[in-house]
């Protein structure tokens, strides 16, 4: 999924891992990713520009929340 498709309050989270690995997460704001990994490194996804989530966890739960 493209990160511009992302609705409000949500944004792409990712360490370095995630970047190389294209596992990047999707984090909610005032809760963390959606998969419920800790978010607790520097956000590299973001840094990096990243735009495409690659977690398939968190893909799985934004469907549902929609």
């Amino acid at each position: 999924m493209k990160v511009n498709l992302l609705t409000k309050g949500h944004s792409i989270y990712g360490n370095k891992g995630n970047v190389w690995s294209g596992s990047a997460h999707i984090y909610k704001s005032g809760t963390g990713n959606l998969c419920g990994t800790p978010a607790l490194a520097t956000n590299w996804a973001a840094i990096e520009k990243v735009d495409e989530i690659g977690c398939k966890a968190c893909l799985e739960k934004y469907k549902t929340q929609k």
